[in-house]
């Protein structure tokens, strides 16, 4: 379907199709394409110039900006492999990923380059030292090269002939929300497979350009700049996330879509409500990357004047392989009968196959929970340097992907919950997403995450932890009878905890192993 075409070739294509139209706009001004496609083959082959080869691994820790996306068509064209660290990650775990890619060239912001930063790469390679790119610093430290000057050895016209669509293009580490981080090789066929696909299903608008409201770290983010790309509008970056700004950023752009994860659409909803902020060019809002309560889909859909689509995927497959699409929502939104499947994922893409299997590998039927696994051509290369895991999660053609769902009569799937987050309690199995729904339900709750803890009696108790809305107090007993009027005994929680803020990497998930870790402490659950 994408033949022989490189991740690089879409700058390339739309430089030579519409040279002067607008590829990205950041807080700093524009780029048009004919100016992204020369800054990245400046980029491309200023890296090669300063001793990289092609094949090796380049670590960035960049910030959003017009930089950030130049860079990866930059890394893409010069068929280097991409090493996108999270700027949120502590600094033992930017060592820990560090360690893992064993990066030939390390290019980072001024704002991150630390002493502490330098001695975590220092102490992450002690064999090898990678080339250091600094970018927007005052003073480049003695042995480091400066970004600019990089650039300014590369040339206007490189040619990245000897790339391959089969080439590894990224290594990109899970969220490590749930466990040690992971590196997920892509290629550049794979992830263009996806984009490609994707344009067959979803209504994505061209009547203006695409807010970029990810981190440029995170695979969503990433796949949404190559799909602006190759849909040929351009990117608006949003520095960080922030409700207000990326409303206004729409007034300003004439925005016509968006994909966020779950807390930014509750964000954006709460602050258009607010009134005052005129979004007429705004046609469409995408959700993934967690589970959506249905109560703030719902709202959304009552407030933003918008179409939504939902899309579910990962990194191990390479991108979206199933969607609920902007005629299910409506449909649910207008029908009661309808409103169940606002749980779902949607249906599977048209290039993607889904099986839900049992542990022994068999195809499970309708209604029947099991785990997801998918073969489609998005699907990745494996596991960085970890065999053993690669031969667990690839089984000939299909992905095994670690989450646990089933399919309706119907043909929706739903996605029940990560493997690894499945809360087993007196021998039974608890979807965290189902309870937190349930909990989302109640009018004084703002935000909500369901773990089990240790339990001599249970194995694991099922726990809450909420986030009250501001001006309330909701009591444990108060919300103990909300859950047991809509759950099972055995689903309904031991016990609430309360915090002012759940933690969120700086994807928007929430992090429940620092949740497990905190509350699982004699004093916190005493």
């Amino acid at each position: 379907m994408t033949s022989n075409l490189r991740v690089g070739d879409l700058v390339v294509r739309n430089a030579a199709r519409m040279p002067d139209a607008v590829a990205v706009i950041d807080p700093g001004g524009t780029l048009s394409w004919r100016q992204l496609d020369r800054g990245a083959n400046r980029l491309a082959s200023g890296l090669l110039a300063a001793g990289l080869s092609r094949g090796d691994r380049v670590a960035t820790v960049i910030h959003n900006s017009a930089a950030a996306v130049e860079m990866l068509f930059a890394l893409a064209k010069a068929g280097l492999i991409g090493v996108p660290i999270n700027y949120g990650l502590t600094l033992s775990e930017v060592r820990q990923l560090l360690a893992d890619s064993d990066p030939r060239c390390v290019v980072v912001d001024a704002e991150y380059a630390t002493g502490e930063f330098v001695d975590t790469v220092a102490a992450a390679l002690p064999a090898k030292p990678p080339t250091m790119v600094l970018r927007n610093g005052e003073v480049v430290p003695d042995g480091w090269l400066d970004y600019d000057d990089v650039r300014l050895r590369g040339r206007d016209d490189f040619d990245s002939a000897g790339v391959s669509a089969d080439d590894i293009r990224t290594i990109r580490y899970t969220s490590g929300t749930t466990a040690v981080p992971k590196g997920c090789m892509g290629t550049h066929r794979q992830i263009l497979a996806s984009i490609a696909n994707y344009f067959l299903q979803v209504p994505a608008p061209d009547s203006g350009p695409f807010l970029q409201l990810l981190p440029l770290f995170s695979g969503a983010g990433i796949w949404m700049s190559f799909a602006a790309a190759y849909q040929g509008v351009a990117t608006v970056i949003q520095p960080s996330f922030d409700a207000a700004e990326a409303l206004r950023s729409i007034e300003a752009t004439g925005a016509a879509h968006t994909l966020a994860v779950p807390t930014m659409v509750s964000r954006l909803t709460e602050e258009f409500a607010g009134g005052g902020y005129r979004i007429d060019s705004f046609k469409l809002l995408g959700y993934t990357g967690a589970p959506m309560p249905p109560k703030v889909i719902r709202r959304a859909m009552e407030i933003l004047p918008c179409e939504f689509y939902q899309g579910f995927g990962g990194g191990e497959i390479g991108g979206l392989v199933s969607f609920l699409l902007p005629e299910d929502h409506a449909a649910a939104l207008a029908d009661e009968r309808m409103a169940e499947r606002l749980r779902s994922a949607g249906r599977p893409a048209r290039y993607a196959e889904v099986r839900i299997r049992a542990i022994d590998g068999t195809v499970l039927g309708r209604t029947e929970v099991g785990e997801i696994t998918v073969r489609s051509p998005s699907n990745f290369s494996g596991y960085w340097n970890r065999p053993e895991e690669t031969a667990h999660t690839v089984r000939g053609d299909w992905v095994y992907t670690g989450d646990m769902g089933y399919f309706d009569e119907a043909g929706y799937l739903y996605a029940v919950d990560r493997a690894k987050d499945m809360v087993i309690t007196g021998g039974n199995n608890v979807s965290p997403a189902e309870v937190e729904a349930v909990l989302m339900e109640h009018p004084d709750i703002a935000a909500a995450s369901v773990i089990g803890l240790p339990d001599e009696e249970w194995g694991e108790a099922v726990t809450a932890v909420v986030v009250a809305r501001t001006g309330a107090s909701p009591g444990q007993e108060e919300i103990l009878r909300h859950a047991r009027a809509h759950l099972a005994g055995y689903k309904t929680p031991k016990s609430v905890k309360f915090v002012d803020a759940l933690p969120l990497n700086s994807a928007g998930k929430v992090l429940k192993r620092a949740l497990r870790e905190r509350f699982a402490s004699p004093a916190e659950t005493a």
